[in-house]
């Protein structure tokens, strides 16, 4: 029952921990990826290093429809994105200015649960929504006023006072500091950019490989367009992700030695009080393999019982903080906004995570199992009785 619980309660405490690592990271990427920016993006080449206006598409030359035919591709959402000083005559600030159709958008910028307060604007109307961290900044409010002073499309000034119809509060820390979104034809106006845009994102199906949805579409791209998947757009989230799982992993190895140290007694006690009953069983005929095979399965079977149950009791706790995650507060929260990231922690319900970890600790038991295999081997069955 020792064992058992031993190897029960490391199972659980290396699943929930890497649970919780990997259910973080994968609700972030869905949050920035799948929600927001898209798996796969299609700019004029140069874009995405220079985030200049110059360097916008003609969207009537895109060939959208035959974009949407291939396999996997759901939509494609049309954005004209830029920056701008938004002021309201007291203070100003710095913003992403994004140019939508939400009714067309990724779910996060559809705006329908965003809305805090107003209403989403109409389209082609001179109204914007504003990111709450923003409006809180300027402190503005629905039905307030908004300068934007900027440089639109080749050099000309892009300038505007619009109305503020909504706030909306975007899950992603770091837009919901800057982000102002307007309908998609007053940006092109705006920005002196009629018929353009900067990004097309391809919006897949659920059950799409993005991989697999680039490979058709890179034929179709001619030689001005670029077609660049998430990890291209955001390699600082890659290797943020990469460090992390590398230090979850050295913590989990700690574990497992700890774990190995516990097992490998329990296999040196078990063999050292049955040393003179092994002896016995030798001297009636018995072979050491046989006892050797026995001895092993009866700590294979401990080390399995152990691993089931803990992959079945750590179950439970990943779908309850998988849809209740933990809210972070105080310097924690402010530290991890500090990195653009969710205060807030989520599990994964992957069964591949149990399963690694259970298998692992069976691994574990058989490495274990050759101590008690070399003591049976070298046995001898008069020196083992009269011990």
């Amino acid at each position: 029952m020792i064992t058992i619980a031993a190897v029960m309660f490391c199972v659980i405490f290396a699943v929930v921990l890497r649970s919780f690592q990997v259910g973080v990271w994968e609700h972030m990427v869905d949050d920035i990826v799948a929600n927001n920016f898209g798996y796969l993006q299609v700019h004029q080449k140069g874009f995405w290093g220079e985030q200049s206006l110059d360097l916008s598409m003609d969207e009537g030359a895109l060939p959208v429809a035959q974009w949407q035919e291939v396999d996997g591709v759901r939509s494609v959402v049309r954005r004209l994105e830029s920056f701008s000083l938004v002021s309201t005559g007291q203070s100003n600030r710095g913003s992403l200015v994004l140019g939508i159709e939400p009714e067309f958008e990724l779910p996060g910028l559809q705006l329908v649960d965003q809305i805090v307060s107003g209403s989403v604007f109409e389209p082609g109307s001179d109204q914007v929504v504003v990111s709450e961290g923003l409006a809180e900044f300027l402190k503005v409010g629905v039905g307030d006023s908004l300068l934007f002073l900027s440089q639109g499309y080749r050099g000309a000034s892009a300038y505007g006072q619009f109305m503020v119809s909504g706030i909306a509060k975007i899950s992603n820390p770091e837009l919901n500091k800057q982000l102002v979104l307007m309908p998609l034809q007053t940006a092109q106006w705006m920005y002196n950019g009629m018929g353009l845009l900067t990004t097309a994102v391809i919006d897949l199906e659920p059950t799409a490989d993005h991989k697999e949805v680039k490979a058709e579409l890179l034929p179709m791209m001619g030689e001005e367009l670029e077609l660049l998947e998430w990890e291209e757009l955001f390699p600082e989230l890659i290797q943020t992700i990469e460090a992390d799982m590398a230090g979850g992993q050295i913590f989990i190895t700690i574990l497992y030695f700890i774990i190995s140290f516990v097992l490998l007694g329990t296999v040196i006690m078990m063999v050292s009080e049955r040393e003179r009953e092994f002896g016995i069983l030798v001297s009636i005929g018995m072979r050491k393999s046989k006892l050797a095979v026995v001895t092993v399965l009866e700590n294979l079977i401990l080390t399995l019982g152990g691993a089931i149950v803990g992959m079945a009791l750590v179950k439970p706790v990943q779908f309850y903080f998988k849809y209740n995650p933990i809210d972070l507060s105080g310097q924690m929260k402010e530290a991890i906004e500090q990195f653009d990231f969710e205060p807030k922690l989520y599990t994964t319900t992957s069964f591949i995570i149990n399963l690694n970890h259970g298998a692992i600790v069976f691994v574990i038991g058989i490495l274990v199992s050759s101590y008690a295999v070399w003591k049976i081997m070298k046995l001898e069955p008069v020196k083992s009785m009269r011990s």
